[in-house]
């Protein structure tokens, strides 16, 4: 786990009059970061000091943009260019006009409580900063360190991503885990028996995805706008779930004074077969999502977070330790073929993962 952690304020700028100056940064800055990917790309270059050596020059005389720009640029093409390598994708990242463009210490800087400074083709300009009082308390708090940020423009506004970081504190040692199973009928599951119902998701998935498919079907101006005034909010409602189900088993660890153990699910979806009618709901699981709130509010309490091989946690008898594709009678019902021990089948599969070997644990329980 990293030794830093990071957070982000999102604050919404008033621009006044400076729409045309961000606007034409925007393009210049975003056609930059698409053309250095595009060389990068192409001759294969993923060091950051072969990239600049390669692309500073002629970015600077190609786009215009200023020494710091440019490097901002650069930074922001590569690591774009080893994230798409890290999923082994065969596609160069391409940055649309209306991109992010990202500031470091020297191309901008908060002036007061409410100004920041921005760097433009145009020069300097000062922006005010329409803070709440969550985004004020968090800005002038002394223990974190303000870093970069990103500009990004949603929906004719801009939003100032201000990045803080703090060193996390050290882990607190413990023998015992609190194991959690994932899933989709049950979000998440933990070996105490606490279960998190993905009843509620999956009725609001459906009813967004029944209305989508009417409103493209019908295609006239007021659907399209319906559309889009409707445009991420199933989103929002998938990430408030994950985020009070993670809070609320951070909290648990932090009173049992237990590590936390989770499956690690990475590329489920290429291993497993589903039903045609059940590939929408399995492919907007956001078992990920989930997995990193809990592994960032964990690390801000100094919890720790174990991730165990999923492999045979819900055909393993939690109490004998016989592990046979029978004994998972049906989604929700455990029955052990060897010793008739009968569970909750996600609890089973959680107990298991408390005592997998990865957390130092054998994986039958002492009799």
């Amino acid at each position: 786990m990293n030794k830093t952690l990071i957070r982000t304020i999102s604050i919404k700028l008033d621009i006044d009059r400076h729409e045309a100056a961000l606007q034409e940064t925007q393009q210049a800055f975003n056609a930059a970061a698409s053309w250095i990917a595009t060389v990068c790309w192409d001759e294969r270059i993923t060091n950051t000091n072969t990239a600049h050596h390669r692309v500073y020059g002629e970015t600077r005389t190609r786009f215009g943009l200023g020494a710091q720009l440019a490097c901002c640029a650069r930074a922001k093409a590569v690591e774009s260019i080893k994230a798409t390598n890290t999923k082994k994708s065969e596609t160069c990242p391409q940055f649309g006009p209306r991109g992010s463009i990202r500031y470091d210490a020297r191309t901008y800087r908060l002036l007061s409580l409410d100004r920041v400074s921005l760097n433009t083709l145009q020069g300097r300009i000062t922006c005010r900063m329409i803070l709440g009082h969550r985004q004020h308390t968090m800005l002038t708090d002394p223990l974190w360190k303000i870093g970069g940020a990103d500009l990004v423009w949603r929906r004719g506004t801009y939003y100032l991503n201000v990045t803080q970081s703090q060193e996390a504190p050290e882990l607190t040692e413990t023998n015992e885990t609190l194991g959690v199973d994932l899933g989709i009928v049950n979000l998440a599951t933990d070996s105490m028996g606490e279960t998190f119902t993905g009843a509620e998701v999956h009725a609001v998935r459906m009813r967004y995805h029944q209305r989508r498919q009417i409103l493209q079907s019908i295609g006239t101006r007021s659907a399209k706008r319906r559309l889009k005034k409707m445009s991420g909010r199933e989103k929002r409602f998938q990430r408030d779930v994950n985020h009070r189900i993670a809070k609320s088993l951070v909290h648990k660890a932090v009173v049992s004074r237990k590590a936390l153990a989770l499956e690690d699910l990475t590329g489920i979806r290429d291993r497993t077969m589903v039903r045609r009618e059940n590939r929408y709901e399995r492919h907007s699981w956001a078992f990920y999502q989930l997995r990193t709130s809990i592994a960032y509010k964990a690390a801000w309490v100094s919890v720790e977070v174990k991730f165990v091989d999923p492999r045979n946690t819900s055909r393993t008898c939690s109490h004998c330790g016989h592990c046979e594709k029978a004994n998972r009678q049906s989604q929700s019902s455990f029955r052990c073929k060897q010793c008739g021990f009968r569970c909750h089948a996600d609890v089973n599969a959680a107990i298991n993962i408390s005592r997998a070997e990865s957390v130092k644990r054998p994986m039958v329980a002492t009799r």
